[in-house]
């Protein structure tokens, strides 16, 4: 029963990622190395901006490498020097280079024709912006409402009646 469960997940995949190649064919750096390149690049851009505005997107940035660090962190490496290698990697301009769960190692993956969808990096990301957004709009209505609910009326003591 299993079995035919998981056959069925595997034709669905396959059944969607064909919808989706039809959609848009475009194709990306699989192993993280999108996510990397993409934190680079924002983080570029961060430092070039004041206040608020560098630090959230600094946090954006960072964000983005969680995905490298995972595939590491599920390979068995070590994610301190393996995001460490990464981000040498993408400074000396290697924007392909990302994590071979499989060798444990960091490599070209398009060599292998390991590839993510545009679109579905598109929609993941913005999907995750959108929530980030959220949780921003909702906390600031949060801390815009004075804690404790409504104020009691103010009344003269009892013996002033």
């Amino acid at each position: 029963d299993h079995l035919m469960d998981d056959m069925e997940r595997a034709i669905d995949d396959g059944v969607n990622t064909f919808k989706a190649l039809c959609k848009d064919a475009r194709i990306l750096p699989g192993g993280g190395a999108t996510e990397m390149a993409l934190s680079k690049k924002l983080l570029e851009y961060g430092r070039k901006q004041t206040g608020l505005e560098q630090y959230a997107i600094q946090k954006f940035a960072e964000a983005l490498e969680v995905i490298p660090l995972t595939l590491a962190e599920n390979a068995g490496m070590n994610t301190t020097d393996t995001l460490a290698a990464l981000r040498a990697q993408h400074a000396q301009g290697n924007g392909r280079m990302g994590v071979d769960s499989v060798a444990s190692e960091i490599t070209d993956l398009t060599k292998q024709s390991i590839s993510d969808l545009f679109y579905t990096k598109y929609w993941a990301i913005k999907f995750a912006a959108d929530a980030a957004t959220t949780v921003l709009r909702v906390d600031q209505i949060i801390m815009a409402k004075q804690a404790g609910g409504p104020k009691r009326p103010q009344q003269g003591h009892w013996d002033d009646q």
